[in-house]
């Protein structure tokens, strides 16, 4: 969408129109100024040009101003239209500026007044416009608060995919269930996801893995004693601190199946009861789960049950691991390059052009916790300029592995000569370290100045 900069003048008064138009190109000269001294005219020239500007009398034939401002509005709304009349009328102005005007001015006023005034205009409709592009175009014109998803770094389509989703579904009242491996985000979602539906609203985090079924009614019901003196002590429940929040339950398949039952009548009929207590109490919350495991293979061992199951799954995000994130790597490193360099106070170290390319087919087994784990490492052992790569190389070496062959070598039918095998070595080495001789000679078990040495 173009940011228009063209402004329309309208007076059936040649002479002042010519005058205007003169002082404004003077004053404003961004502005491509276009006049009008036909009323009838007016709609015609606005649906054939993009203005972002209309000054426009009150007094004329054929139609008035105020008739052409409330046509204006309702016909092009991304269009602001000032006043500018020799009618000196407080109702009237008024009565314009309800209606939908920008500014109301008197033609004896100050011309450099008006000239500010519509220099500050053409600013707003171009902010407007500006953030409407942006809207429109970010992440394939459909996302309306991105903003939220800040804290989450991805160029990849499958995630992105899970952005647009997660905001069309997040202002349902149904749960929410987050699937994807250790180390994939679901807690960053979950973050995102209350922006999205609370962000003025407590969140609140219950992590439920090795939690008994005892403590998980306590945490999340409360407690009331009535003591023998007729007092009564109380332990609220984070279902009364979340109040209109989000109440976020991690890891939901570790909860017992005892536990699981009294989800379900949270969920079902949207109240609770504290421990000790035969007063209900409304659920206000929207809830959000979590998991790394296969609900439905739990299901149908018996350690989950259907009727939870099928209430959590109903708006369900599934989060793809690192080793489907490639597009991710080389942003993601630099990222957690940044965060252990200031962590551990030290120089940012650059990451190597080819690293992200060589964790290509790196598995990742521990997703987005092991990339991390790895990069402070790798910060820890640099010397502030290029990025150490060894623990890098030392996990694709440990993947390369094979866990049955013994390290046994399976050698090609026609052995080949020492130096060959000397050269192979050598090559491989190099290869897996990114040509760094102290990381190959290490792995050579020999001195860098002898494979230095062999290279030459």
């Amino acid at each position: 969408m173009k940011l228009a900069r063209n402004i329309l003048l309208v007076d059936d008064e040649a002479s002042w129109l010519r005058t205007l138009a003169i002082t404004l190109n003077r004053l404003v000269p961004e502005a491509k100024i276009d006049t009008c001294v036909d009323s009838r005219q007016v709609m015609n020239r606005l649906e054939v040009s993009d203005y972002a500007l209309v000054l426009l009398d009150l007094t004329m034939p054929f139609h008035s101003g105020e008739e052409l401002l409330d046509m204006i509005r309702n016909a092009f709304p991304k269009t602001r239209v000032i006043i500018v009349t020799g009618v000196n009328e407080v109702d009237t102005a008024v009565r314009c500026i309800k209606h939908g005007a920008y500014d109301y001015f008197i033609k004896t006023d100050n011309v450099d007044d008006l000239a500010r005034t519509v220099r500050r205009a053409l600013e707003v409709v171009g902010l407007e416009r500006n953030y409407l592009r942006i809207k429109e175009s970010f992440l394939s014109k459909t996302l309306s608060q991105p903003e939220v998803f800040n804290n989450i770094l991805t160029c990849e389509p499958a995630l992105l995919d899970q952005f647009r989703y997660f905001e069309a579904v997040a202002p349902s009242p149904e749960p929410i269930l987050i699937q994807g491996e250790s180390g994939t985000g679901k807690d960053e979602f979950a973050k995102s996801g209350h922006l999205l539906c609370c962000p003025d609203a407590p969140f609140i985090n219950v992590n439920l893995a090795g939690i008994s079924t005892s403590a998980f009614e306590l945490q999340l019901f409360g407690q009331i004693n009535r003591l023998e003196n007729g007092q009564v002590s109380a332990q609220v429940g984070v279902l009364h601190q979340v109040k209109s929040g989000l109440l976020y339950l991690n890891e939901i398949g570790d909860l017992p199946i005892e536990a699981q039952a009294k989800l379900v009548d949270v969920i079902e009929h949207k109240q609770y009861y504290p421990i000790g207590s035969d007063q209900a109490y409304p659920v206000l919350c929207k809830i959000i789960t979590s998991t790394q495991h296969d609900l439905l293979a739990l299901s149908k061992a018996g350690k989950f049950r259907n009727d939870l199951l099928y209430r959590l799954r109903s708006h369900t995000i599934k989060l793809p691991p690192l080793r489907q994130r490639r597009l991710d790597l080389f942003m993601l490193i630099n990222h957690f390059i940044t965060l252990a360099a200031d962590e551990m106070n030290l120089s940012r170290p650059q990451q190597p052009s080819t690293l992200a390319s060589q964790l290509a087919e790196y598995e990742f087994p521990g997703n987005l916790h092991e990339l991390k784990g790895m990069v402070f490492d790798a910060v820890s052992r640099s010397d502030g300029i290029q990025l150490n790569i060894t623990p890098f190389m030392e996990a694709i070496n440990l993947s390369k592995a094979a866990p049955d062959d013994k390290g046994q070598l399976v050698f090609p039918k026609e052995l080949p000569t020492l130096a060959q095998m000397g050269d192979a070595l050598i090559n491989e080495a190099m290869s897996r370290t990114a040509n760094s001789q102290t990381a190959a000679a290490r792995m050579l078990g020999i001195s860098q100045s002898a494979l230095s040495r062999r290279l030459k």
